[in-house]
């Protein structure tokens, strides 16, 4: 059973967020936080498979954050979640660890897909990145952070 923490500032799209993964059948826990204090309060207090992160802008933070969780939890998985689709943005974090970037308008569909790669360790790409992403692109070095 693969343990979620769900991080996003706005409670419509936490809500949202919740109420998708909560069925899943291989989902057995489900924390929220609504900022990153709070998530790193609840990544120090048990245990995490993989994050959901939304993100209102890609660049909000940068790597500091993938940083900041990888100390706490190295072994947790990132999903970014980010309004753009923006081929560049959904490829780079894949390139520094994190296991798959979702667009906010594909989440319904792609998200829990995308959470069974993760929670395994495989990078998950959102279909409508697959045919815009040059070929070869995953050969790209993974940058330890």
């Amino acid at each position: 059973m693969i343990r979620v923490l769900i991080i996003e500032e706005y409670e419509g799209m936490r809500q949202g967020l919740y109420e998708l993964l909560k069925d899943l059948p291989y989902v057995g826990a489900i924390d929220v936080a609504e900022d990153l204090v709070e998530a790193s309060r609840l990544l120090r207090r048990a245990r995490c498979d993989v994050i959901v992160l939304g993100l209102e802008d890609a660049d909000h933070n940068g790597l500091g954050v993938l940083q900041a969780f990888r100390q706490i939890s190295p072994l947790t998985s990132v999903l970014l979640l980010g309004l753009s689709i923006d081929t560049r943005l959904a490829l780079w974090p894949i390139r520094f660890g994190v296991m798959g970037y979702i667009p906010k308008e594909a989440i319904a569909e792609e998200l829990p897909s995308a959470l069974q790669n993760a929670a395994s360790g495989k990078p998950y790409v959102a279909r409508m990145y697959c045919e815009a992403a040059a070929p070869g692109w995953m050969a790209v070095p993974q940058v330890a952070i």
